[in-house]
């Protein structure tokens, strides 16, 4: 047998009661509780932590997309956190505790303080390399025949 409806029924007028309604929850206390219980608040509570991350990412990206670089607060960062994490291979932090930063606003004070230092490099070496050489020409003289 077929069962036909009414053209202008609508599908509610179908439904059984409590197909139509939501199913009301009874509220029950942290001891009334069974397993299947716990388990169905804590999917749920899962669901809603999953979606809140997944909306901070949405607008986390849509910002960086919106005002992309450097000059975005977050993306600076983001680029911090990655550089304190050791995300990065080839890039290492330092940490310029120098009491002279205001000498350095210039490109020649710059580049003379670079020469300084390079002139003591060498230095150092020219020193280092004299005394190893002082040291053969010692023992060279005992080895001539």
């Amino acid at each position: 047998m077929e069962e036909v409806a009414p053209v202008a029924v609508s599908d509610a007028m179908l439904l059984a009661p409590e197909e139509i309604h939501e199913k009301k929850v009874e509220l029950k206390g942290d001891t009334e509780k069974t397993e299947t219980d716990r388990k169905r608040e804590r999917r749920t509570k899962k669901l809603k932590q999953r979606q809140r991350a997944k909306d901070k990412e949405k607008r986390r990206k849509l910002v960086a997309k919106l005002n992309p670089g450097l000059g975005n607060v977050y993306s600076k960062k983001e680029a911090l956190r990655k550089l304190e994490k050791g995300g990065e291979k080839n890039v290492s932090l330092i940490n310029d505790d120098r009491k002279d930063k205001k000498a350095l606003k210039s490109s020649s004070a710059f580049f003379s303080q670079l020469e300084d230092q390079v002139k003591q490099t060498v230095k150092s070496k020219k020193e280092s390399s004299s005394s190893k050489k002082k040291k053969a020409k010692v023992s060279t003289s005992h080895l001539k025949l």
